[in-house]
């Protein structure tokens, strides 16, 4: 079980550097994410002049949990300090998933340093290991 956030999901809609090895990546594995993914995914899609229907389709192959209140509570204090609101939604939510996950698949360097920081693994295909811990962006 992967937790996709909404930087790797973007790569997936829309053409980007990494995105060729994300997809191989992700073939056959079992995707998920909270319902923050929706509504970025759809903000992001009206800034890009992506077609809805192509959001909901790639949608469609990601399973989407609901953010409680127990997430919202652990978003307060998960990860660094320099974890930002969305990110830390994203982290809460997935550590929720464990221990069937396997890894956060992101390519935000303050989420990846924060799944990092709470011992989550992170994936980041076509990016070298631990590339957030590094001041280039490789």
């Amino acid at each position: 079980m992967l937790y996709l956030d909404t930087s790797a999901f973007l790569k997936l809609l829309v053409e980007e550097g990494h995105s060729g090895e994300l997809r191989s990546a992700l073939e056959g594995e079992s995707l998920w994410s909270s319902s923050l993914l929706d509504v970025e995914a759809h903000r992001a899609a009206r800034r890009l002049g992506v077609d809805v229907g192509i959001v909901a389709d790639l949608l469609d192959t990601v399973t989407i949990v609901a953010i409680g209140a127990q997430t919202m509570i652990r978003a307060r204090d998960v990860g660094l300090d320099t974890l930002r609101t969305l990110d830390a939604l994203h982290l809460a939510s997935a550590l929720e998933l464990v221990p069937d996950l396997e890894a956060v698949v992101t390519y935000d360097r303050r989420l990846a340093a924060g799944c990092d920081a709470e011992g989550c693994a992170v994936r980041t295909p076509g990016r070298p290991d631990n590339w957030w811990t590094s001041e280039r962006d490789d």
